[in-house]
């Protein structure tokens, strides 16, 4: 899945957490953070760029490093560093992991035998244990459209009835300005409704 429907979903997952935002954040981020070992996407595009020779850095690393065990202990227990309620951070932080992996296998790249992503769950100390779904189903795949328009939906929801969206992730201030935007937004669809009423 892409890394705004991992986003989504992670922070949509975190609300039912019962910890504070902070805290709620760093699980959050858990769910996100494994596709960190696909910077090399970066130096890739570089390289296209200046008309260097091709390199695989995003195929060789991506789903390697922090795409199994190692990277679910390693989110969580750095996630747990900084949180106050350490061993519920821990905890949901690895399971974030986790749900993270299982989305991946869901609909990552697929659905031709060629290009369905494997997760290599202990890379990269061991090639065992590596996962894969048949039935992958593809990055652009009306799956994932779907599960990201209802996590949109959620999270818009969310945000009028509780006041929590998933921007307060990088700013406050937006934060607080969507959050204000949607809810005078829904006032008004209501006021307009009851009026025709």
């Amino acid at each position: 899945m892409s890394p705004i429907t991992h986003l989504l979903a992670s922070w949509s997952l975190a609300e039912g957490s019962a910890v504070d935002r902070r805290d709620r954040a760093l699980i959050t981020w858990c769910g996100v953070l494994p596709d960190a070992d696909g910077a090399g996407v970066a130096a890739d595009l570089v390289n296209r760029l200046l008309g260097r020779p091709e390199t695989a850095w995003y195929l060789g690393f991506h789903h390697q490093f922090l795409h199994g065990l190692i990277g679910a202990v390693l989110l969580a227990v750095l996630a747990a560093g900084f949180a106050k309620r350490r061993l519920r951070v821990l905890l949901w932080g690895f399971g974030m992991v986790h749900i993270h992996l299982v989305c991946d296998l869901l609909g990552s790249r697929g659905p031709e035998p060629a290009d369905i992503w494997p997760i290599h769950y202990l890379a990269p100390v061991s090639a065992k244990w590596t996962l894969y779904w048949q039935h992958q189903w593809s990055l652009d795949g009306w799956q994932n459209v779907l599960a990201t328009a209802l996590l949109i939906a959620f999270a818009v929801q969310r945000t009028i009835s509780a006041g929590r969206s998933p921007v307060s992730l990088f700013s406050q201030r937006a934060h607080l300005a969507v959050t204000v935007a949607l809810r005078s937004r829904w006032q008004r669809l209501r006021d307009r409704g009851r009026e025709e009423r």
